[in-house]
Protein backbone atom coordinates (compact mmCIF):
# COMPACT_ATOMS: atom_id res chain seq x y z
CA UNK A 1 0.00 0.00 0.00
CA UNK A 2 1.14 3.36 -0.77
CA UNK A 3 1.03 5.98 2.02
CA UNK A 4 -0.79 9.11 0.90
CA UNK A 5 1.34 12.16 0.66
CA UNK A 6 1.10 14.66 3.50
CA UNK A 7 -0.98 17.67 2.66
CA UNK A 8 0.87 20.82 1.80
CA UNK A 9 0.99 23.40 4.64
CA UNK A 10 -1.66 26.02 4.41
CA UNK A 11 -0.80 29.74 4.45
CA UNK A 12 -1.97 29.91 8.05
CA UNK A 13 0.48 27.28 9.06
CA UNK A 14 3.32 29.18 7.46
CA UNK A 15 2.53 32.34 9.50
CA UNK A 16 0.60 34.05 6.75
CA UNK A 17 -2.89 35.44 7.13
CA UNK A 18 -5.41 33.96 4.75
CA UNK A 19 -7.22 36.43 2.60
CA UNK A 20 -10.48 37.69 4.05
CA UNK A 21 -13.59 36.35 2.53
CA UNK A 22 -16.13 38.72 1.11
CA UNK A 23 -15.81 42.34 0.06
CA UNK A 24 -13.05 44.43 1.56
CA UNK A 25 -14.50 47.17 3.89
CA UNK A 26 -13.73 50.74 3.03
CA UNK A 27 -11.66 52.54 5.76
CA UNK A 28 -13.61 55.16 7.64
CA UNK A 29 -12.12 58.67 7.30
CA UNK A 30 -10.71 60.31 10.43
CA UNK A 31 -12.89 62.68 12.43
CA UNK A 32 -13.21 66.06 10.78
CA UNK A 33 -12.14 64.70 7.34
CA UNK A 34 -14.89 63.97 4.85
CA UNK A 35 -14.54 61.14 2.38
CA UNK A 36 -13.08 62.26 -0.86
CA UNK A 37 -11.45 65.35 0.67
CA UNK A 38 -7.71 65.65 1.28
CA UNK A 39 -6.41 65.48 4.83
CA UNK A 40 -3.61 67.40 6.41
CA UNK A 41 -0.91 64.77 5.79
CA UNK A 42 -2.21 63.75 2.34
CA UNK A 43 -2.54 59.98 3.08
CA UNK A 44 -4.62 58.24 0.39
CA UNK A 45 -6.96 55.33 1.15
CA UNK A 46 -7.24 52.37 -1.17
CA UNK A 47 -10.45 53.74 -2.66
CA UNK A 48 -8.78 56.97 -3.67
CA UNK A 49 -9.82 59.07 -0.66
CA UNK A 50 -7.32 60.99 1.41
CA UNK A 51 -7.42 60.87 5.16
CA UNK A 52 -5.28 61.90 8.12
CA UNK A 53 -3.40 59.35 10.16
CA UNK A 54 -2.29 59.46 13.77
CA UNK A 55 -4.80 62.19 14.85
CA UNK A 56 -7.61 61.63 17.26
CA UNK A 57 -10.78 63.58 17.69
CA UNK A 58 -10.65 66.05 20.60
CA UNK A 59 -13.43 65.45 23.04
CA UNK A 60 -15.59 68.20 24.46
CA UNK A 61 -14.12 67.59 27.91
CA UNK A 62 -10.60 68.35 26.69
CA UNK A 63 -11.85 71.49 24.97
CA UNK A 64 -13.51 72.75 28.15
CA UNK A 65 -10.41 71.96 30.16
CA UNK A 66 -8.23 73.93 27.76
CA UNK A 67 -10.66 76.86 27.92
CA UNK A 68 -10.54 76.83 31.71
CA UNK A 69 -6.74 76.67 31.61
CA UNK A 70 -6.66 79.57 29.17
CA UNK A 71 -8.92 81.60 31.46
CA UNK A 72 -6.68 80.92 34.44
CA UNK A 73 -3.62 81.93 32.46
CA UNK A 74 -5.35 85.12 31.35
CA UNK A 75 -6.29 85.99 34.94
CA UNK A 76 -2.80 85.15 36.19
CA UNK A 77 -1.22 87.18 33.44
CA UNK A 78 -3.51 90.17 33.97
CA UNK A 79 -0.81 92.22 35.62
CA UNK A 80 1.68 91.32 32.89
CA UNK A 81 -0.84 92.39 30.25
CA UNK A 82 -1.37 95.70 32.06
CA UNK A 83 2.37 96.20 32.29
CA UNK A 84 2.68 95.53 28.57
CA UNK A 85 -0.03 98.08 27.77
CA UNK A 86 1.54 100.67 30.03
CA UNK A 87 4.89 99.97 28.37
CA UNK A 88 3.36 100.46 24.93
CA UNK A 89 1.76 103.71 26.10
CA UNK A 90 5.07 104.91 27.50
CA UNK A 91 6.80 104.03 24.23
CA UNK A 92 4.14 105.92 22.26
CA UNK A 93 4.22 109.03 24.42
CA UNK A 94 7.87 108.71 25.33
CA UNK A 95 9.27 109.59 28.76
CA UNK A 96 11.79 111.80 27.01
CA UNK A 97 9.01 113.70 25.23
CA UNK A 98 7.11 114.21 28.47
CA UNK A 99 10.22 115.32 30.35
CA UNK A 100 11.18 117.71 27.53
CA UNK A 101 7.71 119.25 27.45
CA UNK A 102 7.78 119.62 31.23
CA UNK A 103 11.17 121.33 31.16
CA UNK A 104 10.16 123.72 28.35
CA UNK A 105 6.99 124.59 30.24
CA UNK A 106 9.03 125.14 33.39
CA UNK A 107 11.47 127.40 31.55
CA UNK A 108 8.66 129.48 30.07
CA UNK A 109 6.96 130.04 33.43
CA UNK A 110 10.23 130.82 35.20
CA UNK A 111 11.15 133.40 32.52
CA UNK A 112 7.72 134.94 32.81
CA UNK A 113 8.00 135.28 36.59
CA UNK A 114 11.54 136.62 36.24
CA UNK A 115 10.47 139.65 34.18
CA UNK A 116 7.21 140.13 36.04
CA UNK A 117 9.35 140.85 39.10
CA UNK A 118 10.30 144.09 37.30
CA UNK A 119 6.72 144.74 36.24
CA UNK A 120 7.32 143.63 32.64
CA UNK A 121 4.81 141.23 31.12
CA UNK A 122 6.37 138.57 28.95
CA UNK A 123 3.82 139.29 26.23
CA UNK A 124 5.16 142.86 25.96
CA UNK A 125 8.73 141.77 25.40
CA UNK A 126 8.11 140.21 21.99
CA UNK A 127 10.63 137.46 22.65
CA UNK A 128 10.82 134.81 19.95
CA UNK A 129 10.39 131.12 20.69
CA UNK A 130 14.13 130.64 20.31
CA UNK A 131 14.84 133.38 22.84
CA UNK A 132 12.31 131.90 25.25
CA UNK A 133 14.02 128.51 24.96
CA UNK A 134 17.42 130.08 25.61
CA UNK A 135 16.10 131.92 28.66
CA UNK A 136 14.43 128.72 29.80
CA UNK A 137 17.69 126.78 29.61
CA UNK A 138 19.02 128.91 32.45
CA UNK A 139 16.45 127.53 34.86
CA UNK A 140 15.90 123.90 33.83
CA UNK A 141 18.93 122.44 35.56
CA UNK A 142 17.30 122.26 38.96
CA UNK A 143 14.05 120.57 37.83
CA UNK A 144 16.00 118.23 35.53
CA UNK A 145 18.14 117.16 38.48
CA UNK A 146 15.04 116.70 40.65
CA UNK A 147 13.36 114.56 37.99
CA UNK A 148 16.43 112.32 37.70
CA UNK A 149 16.75 111.99 41.48
CA UNK A 150 13.04 111.19 41.75
CA UNK A 151 13.35 108.50 39.08
CA UNK A 152 16.30 106.94 40.91
CA UNK A 153 14.30 106.96 44.14
CA UNK A 154 11.32 105.24 42.51
CA UNK A 155 13.59 102.61 40.93
CA UNK A 156 15.28 101.97 44.27
CA UNK A 157 11.98 101.55 46.13
CA UNK A 158 10.64 99.20 43.46
CA UNK A 159 13.84 97.12 43.55
CA UNK A 160 13.64 96.81 47.35
CA UNK A 161 9.98 95.78 47.26
CA UNK A 162 10.60 93.23 44.48
CA UNK A 163 13.51 91.78 46.47
CA UNK A 164 11.30 91.42 49.54
CA UNK A 165 8.53 89.71 47.58
CA UNK A 166 10.97 87.30 45.91
CA UNK A 167 12.71 86.46 49.19
CA UNK A 168 9.54 85.79 51.20
CA UNK A 169 6.69 85.03 48.81
CA UNK A 170 3.29 84.89 50.48
CA UNK A 171 4.63 86.19 53.78
CA UNK A 172 2.39 88.17 56.12
CA UNK A 173 5.01 90.90 56.27
CA UNK A 174 4.48 91.49 52.55
CA UNK A 175 0.78 91.99 53.21
CA UNK A 176 1.57 94.66 55.80
CA UNK A 177 4.04 96.21 53.36
CA UNK A 178 1.39 96.45 50.64
CA UNK A 179 -1.12 97.83 53.14
CA UNK A 180 1.37 100.47 54.27
CA UNK A 181 2.07 101.57 50.70
CA UNK A 182 -1.66 101.78 49.97
CA UNK A 183 -2.23 103.74 53.19
CA UNK A 184 0.41 106.28 52.20
CA UNK A 185 -1.32 106.64 48.85
CA UNK A 186 -4.69 107.21 50.51
CA UNK A 187 -3.23 109.84 52.83
CA UNK A 188 -1.64 111.67 49.90
CA UNK A 189 -4.93 111.58 48.00
CA UNK A 190 -6.71 113.03 51.04
CA UNK A 191 -4.12 115.79 51.30
CA UNK A 192 -4.58 116.58 47.63
CA UNK A 193 -8.36 116.82 48.02
CA UNK A 194 -7.98 119.15 51.01
CA UNK A 195 -5.61 121.36 49.06
CA UNK A 196 -7.85 121.45 45.98
CA UNK A 197 -11.16 122.23 47.71
CA UNK A 198 -10.08 124.09 50.86
CA UNK A 199 -6.91 125.95 49.88
CA UNK A 200 -7.07 129.67 49.08
CA UNK A 201 -6.79 130.14 45.29
CA UNK A 202 -4.48 133.12 45.81
CA UNK A 203 -1.73 130.76 46.95
CA UNK A 204 -1.78 128.74 43.72
CA UNK A 205 1.66 130.06 42.70
CA UNK A 206 3.28 129.18 46.01
CA UNK A 207 5.10 125.92 46.50
CA UNK A 208 2.81 123.60 48.44
CA UNK A 209 2.28 119.86 48.96
CA UNK A 210 -1.06 119.67 47.11
CA UNK A 211 0.23 119.04 43.55
CA UNK A 212 2.85 116.57 44.75
CA UNK A 213 0.20 114.70 46.74
CA UNK A 214 -2.01 114.62 43.65
CA UNK A 215 0.85 113.31 41.51
CA UNK A 216 2.14 110.57 43.83
CA UNK A 217 -0.95 109.64 45.90
CA UNK A 218 -2.94 107.66 43.30
CA UNK A 219 0.23 106.10 41.87
CA UNK A 220 1.29 104.94 45.35
CA UNK A 221 -2.16 103.45 46.00
CA UNK A 222 -2.12 101.56 42.70
CA UNK A 223 1.39 100.30 43.43
CA UNK A 224 0.31 99.04 46.86
CA UNK A 225 -2.57 97.09 45.28
CA UNK A 226 -0.15 95.66 42.73
CA UNK A 227 2.26 94.54 45.47
CA UNK A 228 -0.55 92.81 47.41
CA UNK A 229 -1.78 91.01 44.30
CA UNK A 230 1.72 89.85 43.44
CA UNK A 231 2.25 88.61 46.99
CA UNK A 232 -0.87 86.44 46.94
CA UNK A 233 -0.10 85.10 43.47
CA UNK A 234 -3.12 86.51 41.63
CA UNK A 235 -4.42 90.00 40.92
CA UNK A 236 -7.04 91.59 43.13
CA UNK A 237 -9.17 92.85 40.26
CA UNK A 238 -9.94 92.12 36.66
CA UNK A 239 -7.44 93.16 33.99
CA UNK A 240 -9.84 95.75 32.56
CA UNK A 241 -10.43 97.42 35.93
CA UNK A 242 -6.73 97.33 36.77
CA UNK A 243 -5.84 98.84 33.39
CA UNK A 244 -8.30 101.70 33.87
CA UNK A 245 -6.94 102.34 37.35
CA UNK A 246 -3.35 102.49 36.11
CA UNK A 247 -4.23 104.88 33.29
CA UNK A 248 -6.14 107.14 35.70
CA UNK A 249 -3.20 107.19 38.10
CA UNK A 250 -0.84 108.09 35.25
CA UNK A 251 -3.13 110.93 34.15
CA UNK A 252 -3.29 112.34 37.68
CA UNK A 253 0.49 112.01 37.98
CA UNK A 254 1.03 114.06 34.81
CA UNK A 255 -1.47 116.70 35.94
CA UNK A 256 0.12 116.93 39.38
CA UNK A 257 3.63 117.24 37.94
CA UNK A 258 2.62 120.09 35.64
CA UNK A 259 0.83 121.80 38.54
CA UNK A 260 3.89 121.40 40.74
CA UNK A 261 6.14 122.69 37.96
CA UNK A 262 3.97 125.81 37.76
CA UNK A 263 4.46 126.58 41.43
CA UNK A 264 8.17 125.78 41.47
CA UNK A 265 8.78 127.70 38.22
CA UNK A 266 7.10 130.87 39.48
CA UNK A 267 9.02 130.73 42.75
CA UNK A 268 12.29 129.97 40.94
CA UNK A 269 11.74 132.75 38.38
CA UNK A 270 10.94 135.26 41.10
CA UNK A 271 14.18 134.31 42.81
CA UNK A 272 16.07 134.92 39.58
CA UNK A 273 14.44 138.35 39.32
CA UNK A 274 15.59 139.23 42.83
CA UNK A 275 19.10 138.06 41.95
CA UNK A 276 19.09 140.22 38.81
CA UNK A 277 18.00 143.24 40.85
CA UNK A 278 20.90 142.78 43.24
CA UNK A 279 23.43 142.58 40.39
CA UNK A 280 22.19 145.48 38.25
CA UNK A 281 25.02 147.69 39.46
CA UNK A 282 27.54 145.40 37.73
CA UNK A 283 25.94 145.79 34.34
CA UNK A 284 27.05 148.37 31.80
CA UNK A 285 25.63 151.87 32.28
CA UNK A 286 23.32 153.07 29.53
CA UNK A 287 23.59 156.77 28.62
CA UNK A 288 20.35 157.68 26.88
CA UNK A 289 19.86 160.75 24.66
CA UNK A 290 16.27 161.53 23.64
CA UNK A 291 14.42 164.34 21.96
CA UNK A 292 11.55 164.56 24.44
CA UNK A 293 12.00 164.56 28.23
CA UNK A 294 11.08 161.46 30.24
CA UNK A 295 8.53 161.71 33.03
CA UNK A 296 8.65 160.17 36.51
CA UNK A 297 12.26 159.11 36.53
CA UNK A 298 13.19 156.31 38.93
CA UNK A 299 15.63 156.94 41.76
CA UNK A 300 19.30 157.02 40.80
CA UNK A 301 18.79 158.46 37.29
CA UNK A 302 20.20 161.90 36.48
CA UNK A 303 18.94 164.27 33.77
CA UNK A 304 21.19 166.62 31.78
CA UNK A 305 19.97 169.22 29.28
CA UNK A 306 22.17 169.24 26.22
CA UNK A 307 23.10 172.38 24.31
CA UNK A 308 21.99 172.95 20.76
CA UNK A 309 25.52 172.39 19.45
CA UNK A 310 26.45 169.01 18.04
CA UNK A 311 25.73 166.77 15.11
CA UNK A 312 22.03 166.54 15.88
CA UNK A 313 20.74 169.36 18.11
CA UNK A 314 17.31 167.70 18.35
CA UNK A 315 18.61 165.36 21.09
CA UNK A 316 18.23 167.84 23.94
CA UNK A 317 17.94 165.48 26.94
CA UNK A 318 20.49 163.06 28.33
CA UNK A 319 19.85 160.53 31.10
CA UNK A 320 22.56 158.66 32.97
CA UNK A 321 22.45 155.75 35.36
CA UNK A 322 20.18 153.34 33.49
CA UNK A 323 20.87 149.63 33.28
CA UNK A 324 19.62 147.45 30.45
CA UNK A 325 17.19 144.79 31.59
CA UNK A 326 16.14 143.51 28.17
CA UNK A 327 16.32 144.46 24.50
CA UNK A 328 13.59 142.82 22.45
CA UNK A 329 10.84 143.62 20.00
CA UNK A 330 12.44 146.89 18.90
CA UNK A 331 12.36 148.28 22.45
CA UNK A 332 14.73 148.82 25.35
CA UNK A 333 13.66 147.98 28.90
CA UNK A 334 15.71 150.17 31.25
CA UNK A 335 15.90 150.07 35.05
CA UNK A 336 17.92 151.98 37.69
CA UNK A 337 21.02 150.35 39.23
CA UNK A 338 19.38 150.03 42.65
CA UNK A 339 15.97 148.89 41.58
CA UNK A 340 13.48 148.18 44.34
CA UNK A 341 10.15 146.47 43.81
CA UNK A 342 7.22 148.69 44.66
CA UNK A 343 9.28 151.90 44.46
CA UNK A 344 10.91 152.01 41.05
CA UNK A 345 9.52 151.46 37.59
CA UNK A 346 10.86 150.11 34.33
CA UNK A 347 11.32 152.61 31.49
CA UNK A 348 10.51 151.37 27.98
CA UNK A 349 11.85 153.36 25.02
CA UNK A 350 11.82 152.53 21.30
CA UNK A 351 15.07 151.21 19.93
CA UNK A 352 15.23 153.27 16.72
CA UNK A 353 16.57 156.56 15.34
CA UNK A 354 14.66 158.59 17.91
CA UNK A 355 17.25 157.82 20.62
CA UNK A 356 21.00 157.62 21.05
CA UNK A 357 22.68 155.32 23.53
CA UNK A 358 26.16 154.84 24.93
CA UNK A 359 27.33 151.87 27.00
CA UNK A 360 29.87 152.31 29.77
CA UNK A 361 31.17 149.12 31.43
CA UNK A 362 31.33 148.98 35.21
CA UNK A 363 33.86 147.52 37.56
CA UNK A 364 32.96 143.93 38.55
Amino acid sequence: MMTPAAPEPTPAAQGQTPPAQGPVPTPVPASGTAAGHPAADGTTTPDGHETSSGHETRSGHETRREQETSGEQEAAGGQEAISARVRKLAEAVGPTTLATALLIYFGYLATRARFEFFGVSLDMTGLSNQSLLLYGLEVVYVPAALICLGALLVIGVHAAVSWQLARHPGDVANTFLAAGIALVGLLLIGRAMIGIFLQDPSTSVEIGPTPFALAFGPATLVYGIHVHGKNRGRPLMSPRLARNGVLSALGLAVAGLFWASTQVAFAFGTGLGEEDAQQLGRRAEVILDVKEPLQDLPAGITHITLTATGKDPSFAHRYRGFRLLLASGGRLFLVPPKWQQGRDQTIVVPYDNSIRIQLIPQQP
